[in-house]
């Protein structure tokens, strides 16, 4: 189905003035676009991630995901040569830079006279940006993020979450399994051709090898470590290893894998336990949904083979499979009216230097922010 970007737009703001909840996104690199709402603004939760639909998860594992039921909408939305404004005017509210560098220097002191390996921390950036449409942002993301994983996510019990993505938690079509170790930053200076100091390669292997480690415990008929490579999100650099298997599924199949994997390395540290651990005593903020996960869960999806014409019969069934498709959430904002909160963060091992830890995440901050 095809719709305007002015369709669009008062499809959503009707949502909004109904108080429903719901999901819009854009997978990486696709052009459809889907939607999924309720018709009514109750709060459902899932604990086996057995149902259908679209999960929002904060980063605390014992804290229980978000459900939106059903299966989305999909819809192309036809370009316009007049774009929307986002906004007029954005203003940053002053940080104390103190503050993240002290807690980076607490992690390295910490690392070098304990077992913690890794820690990831994080901090929030509050803006001011009047007369700004969530939808209008939501536009953005997509037009600016090709690669990512986009979405504008509302609940009137919970509160208004959109962001643009890179990294995907897992994606599991029917018994193949996709993940991947994502770690280490740079600005994008027009060509993916760079070199990787030693702290961003360590940082990156240790990320890939627990992966591997968390997986090794299911039953995989097949698995493969693939090679590194530098992945642009944006105007920033990372390095990725994808990692793919085909797996022997069991009924809590995906709750065990995404216990295993969440938090992953690259928004926690390692050991996982340790380094949850710190960032629970000394961040100084709760990270809500920040480094938590999303995306849908057990979507029905056509696996049949392509038949003969002349075999008539068959063409009236289809073989049906599950697919999951799960996002970390990084580069994401808080909406509010007049003002949002930006949330970005970076890997702390024994060879960070804080103050450069401290430039990273007004990077990170300055890339999400490029689209207001």
């Amino acid at each position: 189905m095809n719709m305007t970007q002015k369709e669009f737009i008062a499809k959503i703001e009707d949502l909004y003035a109904q108080h429903l909840p719901f999901v819009v996104y854009r997978k990486p690199e696709a052009t459809e676009v889907s939607l999924l709402f309720q018709e009514d603004d109750s709060l459902l939760f899932t604990e086996d991630f057995q149902e259908r639909g679209f999960v929002f998860a904060p980063f605390d594992w014992d804290k229980k995901a978000i459900l939106l039921s059903g299966s989305p909408e999909v819809f192309t939305l036809e370009a316009q040569s007049d774009e929307m404004p986002v906004t007029s005017t954005v203003t940053w509210q002053t940080e104390n830079p103190q503050v993240h560098i002290d807690l980076v220097n607490r992690a390295v002191a910490q690392i070098q006279k304990a077992d913690l390996q890794k820690v990831v921390l994080s901090r929030k950036q509050n803006i001011s940006i009047p007369q700004t449409s969530p939808v209008g942002l939501f536009l953005a993301l997509n037009k600016k993020y090709t690669t990512a994983f986009t979405y504008l996510w509302h609940h009137p019990k919970v509160g208004t979450w959109l962001g643009a993505t890179p990294e995907t938690l897992l994606a599991l079509n029917g018994r193949s399994l996709e993940t991947m170790a994502l770690a280490g930053t740079q600005s994008f200076e027009g060509t993916l051709d760079v070199n990787w100091g030693k702290k961003e390669q360590e940082e990156q292997q240790l990320v890939t090898d627990e992966i591997v480690n968390k997986l090794k415990p299911f039953d995989f008929k097949s698995f493969k470590v693939h090679d590194r490579e530098t992945y642009k999100a944006g105007n920033l650099l990372h390095l990725r290893t994808k990692i793919s298997g085909g797996l022997n599924l069991e009924k809590d199949t995906l709750k065990a894998l995404l216990s295993a994997l969440h938090p992953t390395p690259a928004v926690c540290g390692l050991p996982r336990d340790l380094a949850k651990s710190f960032i629970e005593t000394e961040e100084p903020y709760d990270r809500e949904f920040y480094t938590g996960f999303l995306g849908e869960i057990n979507m029905l999806t056509d696996a049949s083979k392509a038949r003969s014409r002349r075999n008539v019969e068959n063409l009236a069934y289809k073989t049906l499979k599950a697919t999951s498709s799960l996002y970390v959430n990084l580069r994401c904002m808080q909406f509010k009216p007049n003002r949002a909160t930006l949330y970005v963060g970076g890997g702390i091992t024994e060879a960070s230097n804080a103050e450069a830890e401290w430039e990273e995440t007004v990077n990170k901050a300055q890339t999400i922010a490029s689209i207001l």
